[in-house]
């Protein structure tokens, strides 16, 4: 009887848990579908299966559902870094260097949508563009970093140059590739990836 009581707090937190991975993985699809401003916690419930009095047992309002989803691409988006910035990411041929860096970056993109729909907003989304703009400062700074490891001679100008140029012109291409299909995706690329080795390698190796 102890052991059940002791299970009973376990199994509602880890229902609890389930609850806002499914509200937030809803919310994603809502705020794509409809965009943020036509969105409701209404729509987002409905969706989602449960009743407006249960979701707001985890958010108060559509503010802190965008607040937890800040929160959840920003600890996905860290683990990608970690992963592509790595030393040993770094230490692999220049091609395959990028097929890791913007293959992941895609793929993130590509499973998660409503990311550039809120970056988007700006200032109207105070909490999400903080985090989206720490996010893009941040991958400034680890493309830096491994340049500076592949190429330890180049100048610091050279090196916030080149990963400036390697970020915004990811950042530039990056609608074109979500909205295009799978086959038309995968040529940009790798004429994406082509151009990019082509401005890098000299300064890489």
């Amino acid at each position: 009887m102890d052991q059940q009581k002791e299970t009973q707090p376990v199994q509602r937190r880890r229902r609890g848990v389930q609850r806002i991975v499914s509200i937030l993985d809803t919310a994603e699809t809502i705020f794509t579908e409809m965009g943020y401003d036509e969105a409701t916690t209404n729509h987002i419930a409905a969706k989602a299966g449960i009743s407006p009095g249960s979701l707001y047992q985890f958010f108060s309002n559509k503010e802190e559902i965008v607040q937890a989803l800040a929160a959840r691409y920003t600890e996905e988006l860290q683990g990608v870094y970690d992963s592509i910035f790595s030393i040993e990411a770094t230490s692999l041929p220049l091609p395959q260097w990028l097929d890791q860096i913007f293959d992941r970056l895609v793929a993130f993109h590509l499973a998660h949508p409503a990311f550039l729909l809120l970056f988007s907003r700006g200032a109207s989304l105070s909490q999400f563009a903080s985090s989206a703009h720490a996010l893009q400062k941040e991958v400034q700074t680890r493309f830096e970093a491994g340049f500076q490891r592949r190429a330890p001679n180049l100048s610091s100008t050279q090196r916030i140059l080149c990963a400036t140029m390697s970020v915004q012109l990811f950042k530039a291409i990056l609608p074109l590739l979500l909205s295009a299909e799978e086959a038309e995706r995968r040529l940009l690329m790798r004429e994406l990836k082509t151009v990019l080795h082509r401005y890098l390698e000299p300064l890489l190796g």
